[in-house]
């Protein structure tokens, strides 16, 4: 229902403004904006009824765990929940541990951020949240706490409640006025993600160049897959959705992969016209139209798949183009065929045939590096306050800390905390006009709402604008900081000063620690990552059982997107060799697992898949082309004595031992480490 209030511009008027001052304002801003103003001034007045001691905090929270969907903003709210736990807790511990040795306390307390720090680096999404937070919250708690260490406990859990009253009122808000539909969001994602897909796969065997869209799609899998995560958390039935839709960001992956190593192939010039290729092409292209594979495409693989036993069955000349080609396709068109077939299961109360597991690119020097930084910020912070003596010196510290938590993870830390610096002087601008000229002459809540609430539908405008995303989450923190409306007294000039001073020279110092130790080296972390890859590619070889295909393709996937977060700082040719490089491991440890998983089948196959496995797990590329040609002429004299399925399966051991075979022939010099 739609209405107006006389003598006020309507809803579609204020919008209409917006859009022309701000044109590139996302949709929903507005409402994303009024809808967190007003939950957090619902909960400055119950933090007020409930006659606690801060809180600015509860009201803080709504803008902290405000997020652009239901999904996500529950999400990140259970992990908030959890972070402050443990953080509450661990900032008692500390407390009454080192009530006696205060020398110990600060050096304990920036161990703990910077093993929060480490630990963040290898967690994902929210997950990563927690564990920063469960670092800045034992560090703010216990900084009240220990010039009060008989009250530690309460403030503990004082801290506590705003944070409870802060996501409970975020969480009213955003149930009633933004719900939301999950499970069709999910669904819309995923149709268009498939309709990608298919065009990019249809370019590919037309030999178009098109590597930053595959890039793309392996990136946006994971993306895909987190939206999922966070439609979870709002609508618990999608839970039960995600396998599938695993499943069919997998066989989406399979298939780029595969076009892409047709087109490769195809591009060295070492393939004949395949009117197979031709045929799938424009097969493609009639389903990138409909949106519906039905049975042409399975029906067309099928034909792949006699051909390529065909083709296998033949003795090996010194030109296997045809024979990879076909497998290749074959690859594809399975790839698609198991990514539809999952989307159709999205409706049906089906779980997958198995738990999908998805891994994850981990860099422990990274971590390392994240936990020492955090830790020396920390250390450096308190020993400044402790020579200067400043009376502010404990603000320093605890905001030295958060920003050595909340950022120690990020790609660029230094360029994300100067953002973040931004906003808060902004913050503090805006403190300086509420505290000290507006805010005087309020005596209700009601007037001291309506003020508030001008710069906080600002603050939300400018939360959701990609360019003042930054500035506009640190200006939501540090405005109520700034303000500090409570039930008693305004804050002072000199309090103010100090505690401004205090927040801007802690976010600067963990800037330029951050800038000092251990600076951003792209280059490299490239290097760690391809040592990454070719190490597990070996712990593949040594052990196939330790691994899932799901497993070492979503790494991969992971892996890619990072590669593309090197670009403007790596040469673009490097990174669009590395692509290919990671494309071309990713199918050797593929065919490995493969490979291993027809060893348990057919023994006839165990010896020769041992072979090759070993020449790759000690890293024998030179002699891994001729055990290959070997092996596959063994399976392939075994497989004229057989028929049947038992001849179908060593033919295709056959056709992955000559695609491992390719593979470490073209790329040979990234799998020596030659080319990092």
């Amino acid at each position: 229902m739609k209405f107006s209030v006389p003598g006020l511009p309507s809803i579609a008027t204020v919008r209409a403004a917006l859009r022309a001052a701000w044109p590139t304002l996302p949709p929903g801003a507005l409402g994303f904006a009024l809808r967190n103003t007003a939950a957090s001034l619902l909960a400055l007045y119950i933090a007020f009824r409930m006659d606690l001691d801060d809180p600015v905090w509860a009201a803080s929270t709504v803008w902290i765990v405000a997020q652009g969907s239901r999904g996500m903003g529950l999400s990140k709210s259970q992990y908030r929940i959890l972070g402050t736990a443990i953080g509450a807790a661990v900032a008692l511990a500390l407390t009454s541990a080192f009530e006696q040795t205060p020398q110990l306390f600060l050096p304990a307390l920036a161990a703990w951020i910077g093993l929060c720090a480490g630990i963040a680096t290898f967690q994902r999404n929210f997950r990563a949240y927690a564990a920063v937070l469960a670092g800045y919250t034992a560090a703010i708690v216990a900084m009240d706490a220990v010039s009060e260490p008989l009250h530690a406990f309460d403030i503990a859990v004082a801290r506590f409640l705003y944070v409870v009253v802060g996501i409970l009122c975020a969480a009213l808000f955003e149930t009633v006025f933004a719900p939301g539909a999950p499970l069709k969001d999910v669904r819309t994602r995923l149709a268009r993600y498939l309709d990608r897909a298919v065009a990019v796969g249809a370019g590919a065997l037309r030999r178009e160049p098109n590597d930053a869209a595959v890039h793309r799609l392996f990136a946006d899998a994971l993306e895909l897959d987190t939206a999922a995560e966070y439609a979870a958390a709002g609508a618990p039935p999608v839970r039960n959705m995600i396998g599938h839709l695993r499943v069919a960001a997998l066989g989406v992956l399979t298939a780029q992969a595969a076009g892409q190593a047709i087109r490769e192939h195809a591009a060295r010039g070492g393939a004949a016209p395949e009117p197979l290729v031709d045929e799938a092409a424009s097969m493609l292209d009639r389903v990138a139209v409909s949106g519906d594979a039905g049975h042409e495409m399975a029906a067309l693989r099928a034909r792949v798949d006699d051909a390529l036993r065909v083709e296998a069955a033949v003795p090996a000349g010194p030109d296997t183009s045809r024979l990879l080609t076909l497998d290749r396709l074959s690859a594809l068109l399975g790839g698609f065929d198991r990514a539809f077939a999952s989307q159709a299961l999205l409706d049906r109360p089906v779980p997958p045939p198995a738990r999908v597991r998805y891994a994850f690119h981990r860099d422990p020097v990274l971590a390392c590096h994240n936990g020492v930084r955090a830790f020396i910020a920390v250390l450096a912070a308190s020993a400044i306050w402790i020579f200067t003596a400043w009376p502010a010196g404990g603000g320093f510290v605890a905001i030295t800390a958060v920003v050595s938590a909340l950022f120690s993870t990020r790609p660029n830390s230094v360029r994300a905390i100067v953002g973040f610096m931004k906003g808060t002087a902004c913050a503090a601008v805006a403190g300086v006009v509420c505290n000290f000229a507006l805010l005087p002459a309020v005596s209700g809540f009601e007037m001291l709402a309506y003020i508030l609430g001008v710069f906080l539908i600002g603050t939300g405008l400018a939360i959701r604008h990609p360019r003042t995303a930054t500035m506009g989450s640190a200006f939501s923190i540090f405005f109520w900081n700034f303000t500090s409306p409570n039930n008693t007294t305004r804050i002072g000039d000199a309090a103010f000063l100090n505690s401004a001073l205090a927040t801007l020279l802690g976010i600067a110092f963990g800037a330029l620690v951050f800038a000092l130790v251990f600076p951003g080296d792209p280059g490299t972390s490239r290097r760690r990552l391809h040592r990454a890859v070719r190490h597990d590619l070996a712990g593949i070889a040594r052990d196939p059982r330790a691994w899932s295909a799901s497993a070492w393709l979503s790494r991969t996937a992971d892996r890619l997107a990072r590669e593309l977060g090197f670009a403007g700082s790596v040469a673009q040719t490097s990174i669009e060799h590395d692509m290919r490089d990671l494309l071309a491991i990713w199918g050797i440890g593929d065919s490995l697992l493969s490979l291993a998983e027809l060893a348990t089948r057919e023994p006839a196959a165990g010896r020769a898949a041992a072979v090759v496995r070993g020449r790759v797990a000690r890293a024998d590329y030179a002699r891994l082309e001729r055990s290959c040609d070997a092996a596959a002429r063994l399976l392939r004299r075994r497989a004229a004595a057989r028929d049947g399925d038992d001849a179908h399966a060593l033919l295709n051991g056959v056709v992955l031992l000559h695609r491992i075979a390719d593979a470490a022939a073209e790329h040979g010099d990234f799998l020596r480490g030659h080319r990092d």
